[in-house]
């Protein structure tokens, strides 16, 4: 009745699916659940592999990394049940009615649970992470790590393979249900984000995403003017100040790392070096 779908990379996901399975079987109904490691390779696979000694419980090793979007949609066509549940690795279910409270709601088309952060705070260079998610990811906007949905939905509107990378592979995705009248419920039943990704990695997964934004929007697949930092990119080019900022970014940007892993990291900064860092790309094209 329910398959829970869970993509990973290099990561221990033995407490999760624990957890997770022991929710479901106080549900007491017909489930799987499913964990790929996107071709990571990693010795933590050893212990992962363990799951497969829980009952209806599969671990797989892709021998080839297929990207975000592609192990998400290859999870969906494997899985055996209409109702699907989508969460992270690196996640964890803040609370114990997890699964019953998604089950409540198996007659809606997309849930989505959104996202927290830890309570306690990590410290430096961990800490930018979970100020990000903290004022940010938990407050607004649609993620795919946390969401569920009908199978027949995400078979008509895949995650787009083309992005293999970190980034807006969410977005467009809920983005296309929206363009489909396609209606998404949100409930409060969060995932706790945790802050395993240090201020270097974490931005050099912004560096990705935003790279994948650009091509999105050349490939006219997001709007220009319906993202943030985008619609922000195309003002100061029109008043001619795109290279300006540029120039600005490429001297503060040593100052920029430095906050970003310091015990103070600075969100408006940080939306400073995603901006400037877009208008580098955009002049590049």
């Amino acid at each position: 009745m329910l398959s829970i779908l869970i993509p990973a990379y290099n990561i221990n996901t033995t407490l999760l699916v624990k957890e997770l399975y022991n929710q479901i079987i106080e549900c007491n109904i017909e489930f799987e659940i499913l964990v790929y490691d996107d071709g990571s390779k990693s010795s933590i696979n050893i212990t992962n592999r363990e799951i497969n000694l829980l009952k209806n419980c599969t671990f797989k090793e892709l021998p080839n990394n297929i990207g975000r979007s592609a192990i998400r949609n290859l999870l969906a066509n494997d899985s055996k049940f209409e109702n699907l549940l989508f969460i992270d690795a690196g996640t964890f279910p803040k609370k114990k009615s997890f699964i019953r409270d998604y089950i409540s709601l198996k007659n809606k088309n997309v849930v989505h649970g959104g996202m927290t952060a830890m309570d306690e705070t990590p410290k430096p260079p961990f800490k930018l992470r979970w100020v990000y998610t903290k004022k940010r990811e938990s407050k607004k906007g649609l993620h795919s790590c946390n969401f569920f949905v009908k199978k027949n939905i995400l078979k008509k509107n895949p995650f787009d393979e083309t992005l293999k990378k970190y980034g807006y592979e969410d977005v467009l995705f809920f983005n296309s249900l929206k363009k489909k009248n396609i209606p998404v419920y949100s409930i409060e039943n969060p995932v706790i984000h945790n802050t395993d990704d240090d201020a270097n990695t974490f931005i050099r997964k912004n560096e990705d995403a935003i790279e994948n934004l650009v091509r999105l929007i050349n490939d006219n697949k997001l709007e220009k003017d319906k993202v943030g930092i985008s619609k922000y990119y195309y003002q100061l080019k029109k008043i001619k100040l795109d290279r300006l900022l540029i120039n600005v970014f490429k001297i503060l940007k040593p100052f920029l790392t430095r906050n970003f892993n310091s015990s103070y990291p600075s969100l408006l900064l940080y939306d400073f070096y995603r901006l400037g860092y877009f208008c580098l790309l955009k002049t590049k094209k």
